[in-house]
């Protein structure tokens, strides 16, 4: 009489070897869609996202107008806005009108206003972060406790402030208001601007690294007003004239002359 070959062995392999390739998914997939630190354990969310190169503009139950930078991401709690307070992991302006006070938290920084319009950049992934008041008030302080100065800093129209989490630096500056105001109002305008000035205003823009390869560039200037094109349609737009072939990889763009 034949032996039966049992399954038994063969089906709890494959069952581990599945379990192993699910686990490393999900796993590789969680590095890449990983949620903010800031995040409070039992409160729901609603995440707002805007992926690489383009900038998006969210309407909140208040009223609030946000928009967000290249790959960033807000959070909004459960019950917002009887709660005003929302996390930010990357970049965004924000434009809040005025009422209770709102309640920005970053890895670095808290901002909190009655009403204003700022410009708010701090990732996780970084140790830099700033914040740039266009209208209103707006009082920023470090959101970590720190053992040398924990003193906030009141900041009204044209005041900033830049921080750096490694170095614990936290400073008060004041900068241009009408070239954040462009931004803001989505309007990329260059007026015979040198190329690498503007493509450092892309990189502002859009809120990614570009890096030029080859020849310096032509000594050319660009002159125009772009609006809503996203980062692959300006550069579209820019290559033919100016010369240039790009890729946009996972963390920058190349530009090569």
């Amino acid at each position: 009489m034949k032996k039966r070959r049992s399954w038994q062995p063969v089906a709890l392999a494959l069952i581990l070897v599945m379990l192993i390739a699910g686990g490393v998914l999900y796993y590789l997939a969680g590095r890449h869609q990983r949620s903010s630190a800031m995040l409070q354990p039992g409160t729901r969310y609603t995440m707002y996202q805007s992926r690489y190169g383009e900038r998006k503009a969210v309407r909140l139950p208040d009223s609030t107008l946000v928009i967000l930078n290249s790959r960033s991401r807000l959070y909004m709690p459960e019950g917002y806005p009887a709660t005003r307070e929302l996390i930010l992991d990357g970049e965004a302006f924000f434009s809040v009108p005025q009422g209770p006070q709102l309640t920005v938290w970053t890895d670095k920084l808290k901002t909190v206003t009655p009403g204003a319009t700022f410009r708010l950049h701090s990732l996780e992934s970084q140790q830099g972060a700033f914040v740039y008041v266009l209208s209103g008030a707006a009082h920023v302080r470090k959101s970590y406790h720190s053992p040398s100065d924990n003193q906030p800093e009141d900041l009204i129209a044209g005041q900033s402030v830049l921080a750096n989490k490694m170095i614990d630096l936290m400073e008060k500056e004041t900068f241009e208001l009408e070239e954040q105001r462009d931004c803001l109002n989505n309007r990329l305008v260059f007026n015979n601007t040198p190329l690498p000035a503007a493509f450092k205003k892309m990189e502002d823009w859009y809120g990614v690294e570009m890096e030029v390869k080859g020849r310096r560039g032509p000594s050319k200037n660009i002159s125009g007003e772009f609006s809503k094109e996203s980062l692959h349609e300006m550069l579209d737009a820019l290559q033919d004239s100016m010369g240039f072939t790009y890729r946009i990889t996972r963390d920058k763009v190349v530009i090569k002359f």
